[in-house]
């Protein structure tokens, strides 16, 4: 093979690669732990490296395909400068540059992106080049939907089968409509600019299909965004300048059938739910318990972001944001965050004004290359208005939700495609650059040099991760009669995985918990082992995550709630190391009342009864509102010998004019029982009645037991 030769293949298996990546949001693997993240992401982050492996190598052959530094290029590098910085710089950099299982977003992840943007943007340099890549990105968003259809249908194979909100192989309904609105807007350019009918007609399927599931997402941000997009299309029709064409009596008809088709696949799909489902999207309100709750956290959001303002708390730390500042009125609807899910806010509080800033300019610079082609020349209008009117979809519905792989994905391959001028109806840069072409020597030493650092980086970055992963389930999936071998998958995970530990140790102390509360499980050595090992591994949480209430709550919660199980096998004191731990854990997150419920009930357990009504006091004053707090401060008053409290904080409880569920009535007729109050504890357990008929005998062995006691109280 001449040189030439040799330039092309680096040049085609690094267009292969970014191809390949196109189709991770298609991957999804059960042996795999968080099976819609992990999965996806090292398929991605591999498929990546690989196109930069050999678009290095044509680099070094030819410089023409060296990256563009024009100003596009600048602020992408910018915010992911900040996005580097924030990490160094923030209060857990670790987390920052290696991420979670569950998310996986971090550092490392983000330079795959950029990697991504700067290799398509040097490859992919023709109209052909860019019509492949549309057709391959909404090729994949088809088998998305697909997949998706045959949730809705409940076919027995697919994961989640007959979800109401389908997620599809994402896992997230409102990402699946995130990713699926890059669809519908790559789709149109492709309507517009193919020559051949068949893809056409595939494009405008596509369109239809995807705007379909967007409405069985009911992902009401999605939906804003694209009512936004239909406004922004609307307005460019009516403001284009007079050279600009009218719309072709074709365009309406392509439009017109894509109407038609979505709407009959809803019937068929939906039938008599239409009016149900529809509700989701007309019920958006203030009132509405998620606006409710995107609203509370905005003041936790925003109290992260005064607290460190430059460069926030770092990529990936939003979690500690949240248990610091949380808002007690959240609770109990949300009592976990590890993102706001409003874009501004997760980049304020985590990257801090420079990251705002860096964000804003990307999108600012995008808006102004997009008028700028769009004014150029008549025949570019509509593609410069369908990329504005994406931009307004995507931007919009990131009020309402964070990014994910799977629209960083699309959105960077976006910015690659306005760096390189919108390049759908005329040939690339590089055309014109052929007859300055400089090449650089071949050199096997290059290739020699690169190999081994790209290997070592996907076994660190990728395989690793995948095999922790991969023997966190293994261990899932080993039933208790084989704890010797799940201990083994546990020590494997935790030996493999460069990142997420915590979160396999939240398992291992689950599986554990399983364990030790076994009765057939008896040999002793065993038992032992195991609590040590949960012991060990949560202690070593907290040392390499002081910041994160998340690890304080998992071991005392192991611990508490395994206490007489660990005494039996000479680990004494669980209680009291548990209570402990929780005073620890104050200081992180001294607004949520779930860590005063979960400190009363271990200082209960230790015989505590006085410091468990103080910090259920402290949680009722958190939220006032809350039924359960009262109810176990309430209970908390009795068994603390102040019965006079006892008694009034129950009654205030059963007097409010508050509906109770049917528990809260069992727990304030046992309560209003033990502390003598007779009449009051038969009218408790009929209100229980009421609430579940199936209960009717249990209440009246209950009453009966309270006439006895009754009668007796009057004899004495």
């Amino acid at each position: 093979m001449n040189r030439e030769d040799v330039k092309k293949l680096y040049v085609n298996i690094a267009k292969g690669g970014i191809l390949a990546s196109l189709f991770s949001p298609l991957v999804l693997s059960a042996p795999f732990f968080f099976p819609f993240i992990v999965p996806k992401t090292l398929f991605f982050q591999i498929a990546v490296t690989v196109a930069l492996f050999f678009y290095i190598l044509a680099v070094s052959l030819d410089k023409k395909y060296a990256p563009k530094f024009d100003i596009l290029t600048k602020l992408v590098l910018a915010f992911f400068g900040v996005y580097v910085l924030a990490a160094a710089l923030g209060v857990d950099p670790a987390r920052s540059f290696f991420g979670t299982y569950e998310r996986m977003l971090s550092v490392v992840t983000m330079a795959h992106f950029v990697a991504l943007y700067l290799i398509v943007r040097s490859v992919f340099v023709s109209q052909k080049d860019w019509l492949w890549l549309l057709r391959t990105f909404v090729l994949a968003s088809v088998l998305v939907s697909l997949y998706g259809v045959g949730q809705k249908l409940g076919i027995g194979w697919v994961y989640h089968a007959g979800i109401d909100r389908i997620d599809s192989t994402i896992g997230n309904a409102a990402f699946v409509a995130g990713y699926l609105l890059f669809a519908i807007f790559f789709a149109c350019m492709l309507l517009m600019k193919e020559s051949r009918l068949a893809f056409r007609v595939g494009a405008a399927i596509s369109i239809a299909l995807n705007v379909v599931i967007i409405y069985f997402t009911g992902t009401r941000g999605a939906a804003v965004g694209l009512a936004v997009a239909g406004i922004v299309l609307f307005l460019a029709y009516l403001f284009k300048p007079i050279r600009v064409a009218l719309i072709k009596k074709k365009h309406i008809q392509w439009a017109l059938a894509i109407i038609a088709f979505a709407l009959l696949a809803v019937v068929m799909l939906e039938g008599g739910g239409i009016y149900q489902s529809f509700q989701r999207f007309s019920s958006i309100s203030l009132s509405d318990a998620t606006v409710q709750t995107r609203l509370l956290s905005v003041s936790t959001g925003w109290e992260g972001f005064m607290a460190r303002p430059i460069l926030g708390w770092g990529p990936e730390n939003y979690n500690l944001v949240f248990d610091k500042y949380y808002n007690p009125k959240l609770y109990p609807t949300e009592n976990w965050f590890d993102h706001a899910h409003n874009i501004f806010f997760d980049i304020a509080t985590t990257m801090g004004i420079a990251g705002l800033l860096a964000y804003a300019a990307l999108f600012i610079y995008l808006v102004f290359r997009i008028i700028t082609f769009a004014r150029s020349a008549p025949e570019k209008y509509w593609i410069g208005m369908f990329s504005f009117a994406l931009i307004a979809a995507y931007f919009t519905q990131n009020i309402f939700v964070f990014d994910s792989l799977v629209t960083y994905l699309p959105f960077f391959i976006f910015c690659a495609f306005a760096g390189s001028g919108f390049t759908l109806g005329e040939e690339g840069a590089h055309a014109s650059e052929d007859k300055a072409r400089k090449f650089y020597n071949p050199s096997l030493k290059t290739a020699l040099i690169l190999l081994p650092l790209f290997a070592g980086m996907v076994y660190w970055v990728d395989v690793r991760p995948a095999l922790g992963a991969y023997h966190t389930v293994g261990a899932l999936q080993t039933s208790l009669s084989s704890a010797d071998e799940a201990l083994g998958h546990f020590e494997r995970a935790l030996a493999y995985s460069n990142f997420g530990r915590e979160e396999i140790r939240g398992k291992l102390a689950d599986y554990v918990s399983d364990l030790l509360h076994e009765e057939r499980i008896t040999d002793e050595a065993l038992r032992r082992r195991a609590g040590e090992f949960v012991i060990q591994e949560m202690e070593n949480s907290i040392a390499r995550g002081p910041l994160n209430f998340r690890n304080y709550l998992y071991y005392a919660t192991f611990l508490s709630g395994n206490a007489d199980a660990l005494a039996s096998v000479d680990i004494p004191d669980a209680h009291m190391q548990a209570d402990k731990i929780l005073a620890r854990a104050q200081e992180l997150a001294p607004r949520k009342p779930m860590l005063y419920l979960q400190w009363g009930e271990v200082k209960m357990l230790a015989g505590d009864s006085q410091g468990a009504v103080t910090v259920l006091a402290k949680a009722v004053v958190l939220n006032p509102n809350v039924i359960d707090l009262q109810i176990r401060l309430a209970l908390a008053y009795r068994k603390a010998g102040a019965h006079e409290q006892a008694l009034t904080a129950t009654r205030a409880i059963f007097n409010a004019d508050t509906h109770l569920d049917v528990r809260a009535y069992i727990d304030l007729a046992e309560n209003f029982a033990a502390l003598g109050a007779y009449d009051e504890a038969v009218a408790s357990a009929q209100k229980a009645v009421a609430g579940d008929p199936s209960l009717a005998e249990q209440a009246e062995s209950f009453i009966r037991a309270l006439d006895v006691k009754k009668a007796e109280k009057v004899k004495q």
